[in-house]
C-alpha cells in the first residue's frame, strides 16, 4: 500500500469521526408588529325564492372585531350569529330555530333557540347519514 493511500484513508477516517454533522444556522427573522387597521364590509343576498344570507363585520384601530352573519331559508328556518373578538377572546350569540338545537351556554357561545317552523316540523327529521369507519 502506498503512503498516499495510507494518508488518504487516515484523513478520511479522521474527518468522518471528528467532523460530525455541520451545525444548522437559522437566519434571524425580524418580528414585525403590525398595527390593527380599521375596516368594514358586508353583504345581503337573496335568491328571490326565499333564501336570504347576510354578513357585516367592523374592526377598529385597537383590534376589536364585531360582526354578524346569518341566513333564512324559504321555510323560515334561520340562524343569526353576533360575535365579538377582542383581547378577551371570541364570543358569540347564536339565535336559531334549527331542529336539534337547544338553548344553552357552551364555552364562549350562547345559543338562543326557538321552535322550528311548522313546515320544517311537518317534513320530519332526515335519518342520520351512514358513516363508514375506515
Amino acid at each position: 500500500m502506498s503512503i498516499f493511500a495510507i494518508v488518504f484513508i487516515a484523513l478520511s477516517v479522521s474527518t468522518i469521526v471528528l467532523g460530525g454533522p455541520a451545525p444548522i444556522v437559522l437566519p434571524a427573522v425580524p418580528v414585525v408588529q403590525q398595527v390593527p387597521q380599521p375596516y368594514e364590509f358586508g353583504f345581503n343576498f337573496g335568491d328571490g325564492l326565499g333564501m336570504a344570507q347576510h354578513r357585516t363585520e367592523v374592526a377598529d384601530s385597537t383590534g376589536v372585531v364585531r360582526g354578524r352573519y346569518g341566513f333564512m331559508d324559504p321555510q323560515g328556518l334561520f340562524r343569526n350569529v353576533e360575535y365579538i373578538a377582542d383581547r378577551n377572546g371570541y364570543r358569540a350569540v347564536i339565535r336559531s330555530n334549527e331542529p336539534g338545537t337547544a338553548s344553552q351556554a357552551v364555552g364562549d357561545a350562547v345559543y338562543e333557540v326557538r321552535p322550528p317552523p311548522p313546515a320544517v316540523i311537518a317534513q320530519g327529521l332526515r335519518p342520520p347519514a351512514a358513516f363508514i369507519a375506515i
